[in-house]
């Protein structure tokens, strides 16, 4: 810096305090003649320039830029800060040797032999904070400061330091008096002080203190080992309640749980009261009781949260595996014939029982696929078919055929597929004659495939189009497939071809190719989307970019999109902004907006004024975006 003299005087001497601020950012890049006048400024009116003086001063801190350390000599001049009386100073002065003090310990060690046991405890702090460069063995002497504050300290340090020399003082500071003791707690459960849990174990039934109770309980809890259950569980017994759930939760947390009934009470008691965090915990205690009495609280839980959620999902599946880990099939039967479930609950319950493939369950199920209510009715369907019971089937085709509602019937052909009921493929054969949706056409096929595959194939060329094309949709069978690529029928033609893509074996792709080089237009598109849609990128398909049909060149510009290297991309789809049919250019600009660079971003600008409205206002949004 040239003019350093001139950047000073107008730090500590001119009267607009934005000058000053640029001042005392401009000096992070002087030399030592910067120091003093940057300490002087933390003093300014201005917090702006305090902060800036600040930030420059822990920045000169950390480099190497004077002759000698220039850590030490701003923690030397910002150390007299720490006596000051207003508090700004002080704590202005620990965060900066905080982040700068690393470069001078022996400076910091020195405070902790001042007589004023706020410097030694601010020491300590710093200690704590900084960690690198400092040795435990030097603060072990400030467990026995006669200042409180000090000694609770110096057991903070000792723990942040991760210092295991320091276990055995620690531990005869553990009769010290609540505060300390408190920090000596913290620092046994950060040093993993497995040796220490005997003397915490005596401190938990000695004390009267409830603070250092709930500390002894946590450290033990953080120890993590099975060591800790026995004197969590001595002071069990006269522990209080909220004790008694703290217990429960450390034994739970490191999978030590005794069979009680008062540690299933409280567990019982934690499903009740707590936030789901901590229930989180009791549902574990419930996995290693097999604690069948929390059944139904885990059931009106579920029915209790909110579908709309956005945890929704992941809590309902917390609680379906507890369900489905403990003997809780006859518990959920019990609870569903009593029909006092809301419906919510009554959903959940029907679900567990499917996963389960309860039989017993099956005659309640029967009954419920008659419930007024619709989604009781699908999830019955749902339930019936994982079960796989045979007694279900004619309920479920009478379903299938009956119901008013397309979502019920839905669900019961599918139940007939999954329990591959050979005695319902002829009623869900006529069904599909008569079949009007096309997701229950695609449902009626399935099932007809998993019940006799042979069977449904033998008079495939007999079929209608949207039966076809249903089995396209499905199909994973390079055979099936094949056959419904050479049908008449175009539309079953591009369904087959698309699902090539979707399965993008190497043989599907080989396939598809085929049809690229079709001179049917609607199978050539059709052949370039299922290519994006296997995430093919070949030569074969960057020629399309060039085909004189404008469509064959818009579609290929959404394949490649999906499939192609970014890089590679950029290079093949720039000429096509000049192309001359818009909907390919603006197809052009949304693909180049994932890829963009400078290049790309400066054409982009080019082209703000293409006479197509359309393309003007698509490049004008990407620009925005990006």
């Amino acid at each position: 810096m040239k003019n350093i003299k001139h950047v000073v005087f107008k730090l500590l001497n001119d009267p607009d305090p934005s000058v000053r601020r640029h001042a005392a950012e401009e000096l992070s890049n002087g030399d030592e003649r910067a120091v003093y006048p940057l300490i002087k400024a933390l003093r300014d009116e201005s917090t702006a320039v305090q902060e800036a003086a600040t930030q420059s001063l822990i920045f000169l801190g950390s480099e190497d830029r004077f002759l000698i350390n220039s850590g030490e000599v701003i923690t030397y001049m910002v150390v007299p800060l720490l006596r000051e009386e207003e508090a700004y100073l002080r704590n202005t002065a620990l965060l900066i040797i905080k982040e700068i003090g690393h470069r001078s310990p022996e400076l910091i060690y020195k405070l902790l032999k001042d007589k004023d046991p706020d410097i030694r405890k601010f020491a300590l702090d710093l200690i704590a904070d900084i960690k690198t460069g400092f040795d435990g063995e030097r603060i072990i002497p400030l467990l026995n400061d006669p200042n409180g504050n000090v000694r609770a300290a110096a057991a903070h340090a000792l723990g942040e330091l991760r210092y295991m020399e320091a276990i055995p003082a620690l531990v005869e500071r553990l009769q010290d008096e609540e505060w300390v003791v408190f920090y000596v707690l913290q620092a046994l459960a950060q040093l993993q002080a497995v040796d220490a849990i005997d003397k915490i174990g005596e401190l938990l039934l000695s004390t009267d203190s409830l603070l250092i109770k709930s500390e002894a309980i946590e450290t033990l809890r953080k120890l993590g080992t099975e060591k800790v259950a026995e004197p969590l569980l001595k002071y069990f017994t006269v522990a209080t309640r909220d004790e008694k759930k703290e217990i429960v939760k450390a034994l739970i947390s490191i999978g030590v749980l005794p069979d009680g009934q008062d540690l299933k009470e409280e567990i019982l008691s934690i499903l009740k009261e707590e936030e789901w965090e901590d229930k989180l915990i009791g549902l574990k205690g419930v996995k290693l009781l097999n604690l069948v009495e929390a059944v139904p609280l885990i059931v009106e839980e579920a029915g209790a949260l909110d579908p709309n959620c956005f945890d929704y999902e992941e809590k309902i599946e917390t609680l379906e595996s507890v369900l489905l880990s403990i003997d809780s099939e006859d518990e959920l039967i019990a609870l569903i014939e009593k029909n006092k479930l809301r419906y919510r609950a009554k959903a959940f319950v029907i679900t567990v029982l499917g996963k389960l493939r309860s039989k017993k369950a099956v005659p309640v199920l029967l009954k419920l696929l008659e419930d007024i209510k619709r989604d009781i009715r699908i999830a019955s369907a749902k339930a019936l078919g994982e079960i796989g019971s045979k007694d279900a089937i004619q309920s479920l085709i009478k379903k299938s055929h009956e119901d008013q509602d397309a979502n019920v019937r839905k669900a019961a052909i599918k139940a007939l597929g999954m329990i591959r009921a050979s005695e319902a493929y002829e009623p869900l054969f006529h069904l599909l004659e008569i079949e009007t949706y096309p997701d229950i056409i695609e449902e009626i096929v399935s099932a007809l495939i998993s019940i006799d595959q042979e069977k449904f194939l033998k008079n495939l060329k007999s079929y209608r189009r949207e039966v076809k094309k249903a089995l396209a949709d499905i199909a994973y069978s390079m055979d099936i497939l094949t056959m419904l690529t050479k049908c008449e029928d175009k539309e079953v033609q591009k369904a087959a071809i698309y699902r090539l893509g979707v399965l993008g074996t190497e043989e599907a792709i080989s396939k598809v190719i085929e049809f690229i080089k079709s001179d049917d237009k609607e199978l050539k598109k059709t052949a370039i989307l299922a290519l994006g849609e296997a995430n093919f990128c070949s030569e074969e398909l960057w020629k399309c970019l060039n085909d004189e049909d404008p469509w064959i060149r818009y579609y290929t510009v959404k394949a490649v999109s999906k499939a192609c290297d970014p890089e590679i991309l950029g290079e093949k789809l720039l000429p096509l902004l000049d192309d001359p049919f818009p909907p390919v250019v603006i197809a052009t600009v949304e693909a180049l907006a994932d890829i963009v660079n400078a290049e790309i971003y400066d054409i982009l600008v080019s082209k703000k004024n293409h006479p197509d409205k359309g393309v003007r206002e698509k490049i004008e949004e990407v620009l925005q975006r990006i």
